[in-house]
């Protein structure tokens, strides 16, 4: 691939970690995809092709939405698609639109991904205390059960109480942080809680606000002119299994060798995802000026690891030692992450493509990194680590300094 798709437009509606009672997931979706459309200067009728993602609204079967959606939007009729991925579908939507600019068949097309879990409120609960799949879920493994095994991750590495505590902490500030100053998060405009009472709070702070929104880009092939233009660099996917008992079976990924395995919480399959997308992009963890990743528990830390910021088990003292801030070399989750942003499961992931573009950009609208940056990563997982994908980002027009 070579700077062949460009991210003409983005859009998204606020405070993905709330519930949205006053409107239905149709209203969420119209309010992101034409500010897409605004921003890419576009008329709906130019969309030829579209790549959709959702998560809550998907568990009552949805199994004609395409038309539904496409219409709701009015942009009937063009052929349409739907991703399911847990919490990595709007990045797996966002893979399938670039293949489908790809194909040449298509030139501008819509990906957009949403989440309503109040209007399925019943199963949905019923699936949030599961993992992301009916078969864990018949056998009794909940979602409390994976949490508990994240301890695993510091006995591995033998990393004390208080390092994973301090660490934890400090990620939890600094994404509420971020969060406070950006308009598009829940947590915009809050007051920044003091170590005392993030100490209260599941994982000292890290744990997600789920919520309800909608987030769209639009793709096209890339202009010949124009400034600021940020185009997919490189990108990758990868699936596992959704079964927990397979996360120790390290036959199942087959770029590992068995001695490798090392239980449930490794992120060797979003390595692989990673280490694909820098491979097509040319580049590598050291050219990374931004990265927006999946922070939940300790997935922020088994994340940089993964991308290549840090050694197995080196990513706690990292972030204590100033790590991941916005005046460091590679800020992390500058709109607050899943944490303070918030998470609407379905559109989850584009929000953090979102926010790269606009760093990159220049137009952030929170706390804006150096305005050199020319490379953004975005990592996301699915079903602890069942799905992985990476995006790495360019601006194709800065110069690096």
């Amino acid at each position: 691939m070579k700077n062949s798709i460009q991210i003409e437009g983005i859009g998204c509606t606020a405070a993905p970690g709330s519930a949205h009672i006053d409107k239905s997931f149709k209203e969420l979706l119209v309010e992101a995809v034409y500010d897409a459309l605004k921003d890419a200067n576009i008329d709906a009728d130019e969309v030829d092709g579209a790549s959709f993602s959702y998560a809550g609204e998907g568990e009552i079967g949805h199994g004609g939405i395409s038309p539904t959606l496409v219409d709701a939007l009015g942009l009937s009729s063009i052929p349409a698609f739907v991703n399911v991925a847990n919490c990595a579908s709007a990045h797996v939507a966002l893979i399938q639109g670039c293949e489908m600019i790809e194909t040449g068949r298509y030139k501008h097309v819509l990906v957009a991904g949403f989440d309503k879990f109040t209007d399925v409120l019943p199963f949905e609960n019923y699936m949030l205390l599961s993992t992301d799949s009916m078969y864990d879920y018949n056998l009794g493994f909940s979602h409390i059960d994976s949490f508990l095994l994240q301890s695993e991750y510091f006995r591995k590495y033998s990393i004390s109480s208080i390092v994973a505590k301090k660490s934890l902490l400090k990620m939890g500030k600094m994404c509420r942080q971020y969060g406070s100053q950006n308009t598009v998060a829940s947590f915009y405009g809050k007051e920044v809680p003091t170590d005392t009472q993030l100490e209260k709070m599941p994982f000292f702070g890290n744990a997600m606000q789920a919520g309800e929104g909608a987030s769209a880009v639009i793709l096209s092939v890339v202009k010949n002119k124009g400034g600021d233009r940020v185009v997919i660099k490189g990108r990758g996917l990868d699936n596992t299994s959704h079964y927990m008992a397979h996360r120790y079976e390290p036959f199942l990924l087959k770029q590992v060798s068995r001695k490798n395995a090392s239980g449930l919480y490794e992120g060797l399959p979003l390595k692989i995802s990673v280490n694909r997308a820098y491979q097509e992009a040319h580049i590598t963890e050291k050219d990374v000026d931004i990265i927006e990743l999946y922070d939940q528990g300790i997935n922020t830390f088994l994340s940089l690891e993964a991308i290549g910021i840090c050694a197995p088990g080196k990513a706690p003292e990292y972030i204590l030692n100033g790590g991941g801030d916005i005046s460091s070399k590679c800020p992390i989750n500058t709109d607050g992450g899943n944490v303070a942003r918030g998470h609407a499961a379905g559109g989850a992931s584009l929000y953090q493509i979102i926010e790269i573009v606009k760093q990159l950009q220049g137009r952030s609208t929170g706390e804006q990194i150096n305005l050199h940056a020319k490379y953004g990563l975005s990592t996301v997982i699915g079903g602890a680590y069942a799905t992985t994908a990476a995006f790495v980002l360019e601006n194709i027009d800065k110069g690096r300094r």
